[in-house]
């Protein structure tokens, strides 16, 4: 069996035109296809990443996973490309084998994965009983957790010089306030800064928000200085988040020895994929830190996500994507479904799931 031809799909998501979902197909000399996703904002080269890599490894073995991780990694390639190919190649083994991914991993530690909702207050304004009603909505879907944007809808989140102004923090303050008292405080609530604040703007935000009893909060400061990062989680009783924009276990290593996190959000689509999400879950555990995997694209991402959830002992939990485009579910041939806040882990070959080509071509970007 031989890799006989790699096929790229850009669709029209969520965030089109901001970026796209970018799929991988890979079919074997017998007639195996393994899907793969990766994670491309527009410009970053991604795709033309994708397509380098979808020549040279024409000829290959598909079950040499790690090998051929370690070959596209020293030479230096795209990441999310990296990634993408390595879960379409962890799709065609565990159908090579007829046996779900996660038996790959070491098994199954549980059988549902649960999901935090992201994304609840699309379609809102910036106002307080709007998000408090948006975030109702989603408890009565049966989400149990859910996070929101703090920095985005406000003037100073996008401020040059990384400060909120004091009206934007009481602002900010009321928001928190307004979803937590509509919820309750058997809510998981988390909030996301997407790093738009200085050290002390942090510190400060954080301290303003502990009475409301947050899951965590995410990025409080930019992911590029961990040392800062560090300093933020050690000062602050709210438990910070981060690790989305990290790629490879080499990168985490420098977050876990600075302590610099006390819940990590790797991303399948970019990190290196489905091996390389599993083994940063690892390094994670030797210092009892919890694993919350960032996953904010399109369907196989989500299934590879969960693949990988259902293996690792110290999972928090998965995020999950609310206000997505209405055909998600339409381009796969088993669509996935959350019920009482979580998604059952299938029990398939390989990822569980397939896209379904000839539906996908309705909504390709080129």
């Amino acid at each position: 069996m031989r890799i006989s031809d790699v096929r790229i799909y850009s669709v029209k998501g969520r965030h089109w035109p901001r970026f796209p979902w970018l799929f991988v197909e890979v079919e074997t000399s017998n007639g195996l296809q393994g899907f793969g996703e990766a994670l491309a904002y527009r410009s970053t080269g991604v795709r033309e990443s994708l397509e380098v890599i979808g020549k040279k490894i024409i000829g290959r073995d598909p079950l040499e996973v790690e090998l051929i991780w370690q070959e596209l990694f020293r030479e230096g390639f795209s990441m999310p490309a990296v990634s993408g190919i390595e879960i379409a190649l962890m799709d065609i083994l565990g159908k090579h084998l007829n046996t779900p991914v996660y038996n790959l991993l070491g098994g199954k530690c549980r059988s549902e994965v649960q999901v935090y909702v992201d994304g609840f207050f699309r379609g809102a304004r910036y106002v307080e009983e709007e998000y408090a009603e948006k975030a109702l909505a989603a408890v009565r879907d049966g989400f149990k957790a859910l996070k929101m944007d703090v920095d985005e809808p406000i003037p100073s989140g996008k401020s040059v010089n990384r400060t909120l102004s004091p009206e934007d923090l009481k602002y900010t303050v009321r928001m928190v306030e307004a979803v937590r008292n509509a919820v309750g405080e058997g809510i998981q609530l988390a909030i996301d800064c997407h790093g738009a604040f200085d050290v002390n703007t942090a510190l400060h935000l954080a301290k303003c928000l502990e009475p409301y009893n947050l899951m965590w909060i995410e990025d409080p400061v930019p992911q590029n200085n961990l040392e800062a990062m560090s300093f933020v989680s050690r000062n602050t009783n709210v438990p910070i988040c981060t690790g989305e924009l990290l790629n490879t276990r080499w990168e985490f290593r420098e977050l876990f020895e600075r302590r610099a996190a006390r819940i990590i959000m790797p991303d399948v689509a970019r990190t290196g994929g489905i091996l390389e999400l599993k083994k940063i879950a690892s390094m994670a555990e030797i210092y009892y830190i919890p694993v919350a995997p960032h996953n904010m694209v399109g369907p196989i991402a989500t299934i590879a996500s969960v693949q990988v959830c259902a293996s690792i002992p110290n999972l928090l939990l998965l995020e999950y994507q609310l206000g997505d485009v209405e055909w998600r579910d339409k381009i796969l041939d088993k669509p996935i479904k959350v019920e009482g806040g979580k998604i059952t882990v299938p029990s398939g070959p390989g990822l569980g799931v397939n896209l379904k080509k000839d539906v996908l071509e309705n909504y390709l970007a080129t």
